[in-house]
């Protein structure tokens, strides 16, 4: 099913993503957002998948409503947190108009982003009764992707994120130049170093 009145932001994240909408859409640049509006935005793919709740979640059933989508996993250890927190101060932001908005992650890590873990990294975070951080089985989160242009490296052995084939000092020098912390608070900047130590690693650094 497909979703023709949905609006949908798409939040493109982690070092393990690569984003492709820039490639398939006509976009216009807009003075003083920082990023791309879509001229001519193809409509919101459907998809169920399970919230930290052990909820189903419905793209479905958030017709007529704003949906700020990110695809994140909780173990990433570099660009991830950052945007979480930035997701939260979204909320916070927008006061009373945030009921008319939905926020919606997608993991990029099916295989260890069961519902505790989210549920763990949710609360931490502040976000439990916020927002939807779905996930589902390899197979279901991996359509999701592919629904919505989303190229994720995964290890074929764990079914896990893999970092891509680059050395740790390349990768941290290409986080700091994106300043990810632009924004955000002493309090954010703490909370994205809690959130790293508790949920962050489990994979190989080059």
């Amino acid at each position: 099913m497909r979703l023709r009145r949905l609006q949908v932001i798409s939040v493109l994240l982690s070092c393990a993503l690569l984003p492709t909408f820039a490639s398939v859409r006509k976009e216009q640049h807009v003075t003083g957002l920082v990023g791309n509006l879509l001229r001519r935005p193809l409509p919101a793919a459907d998809f169920t998948l399970t919230d930290q709740h052990s909820e189903p979640s419905h793209m479905a059933a958030m017709r007529g409503k704003v949906v700020l989508l990110s695809f994140i996993y909780t173990h990433c250890t570099d660009l991830c947190p950052f945007i979480a927190l930035k997701v939260k101060d979204a909320y916070a932001l927008l006061g009373n108009d945030a009921s008319n908005v939905v926020f919606v992650a997608v993991t990029t890590d099916p295989k260890r982003d069961v519902p505790e873990v989210t549920a763990a990294h949710s609360r931490e975070l502040g976000l439990f009764d916020v927002w939807h951080f779905t996930g589902g089985t390899p197979e279901v989160v991996q359509a999701v992707w592919a629904s919505y242009g989303i190229g994720v490296t995964v290890d074929p052995a764990t079914e896990a994120v893999a970092m891509p084939n680059e050395s740790k000092d390349s990768n941290e020098a290409a986080i700091k130049s994106k300043a990810p912390d632009q924004g955000l608070s002493k309090s954010d900047l703490a909370l994205v170093g809690t959130l790293t130590q508790k949920f962050g690693g489990g994979y190989a650094r080059g």
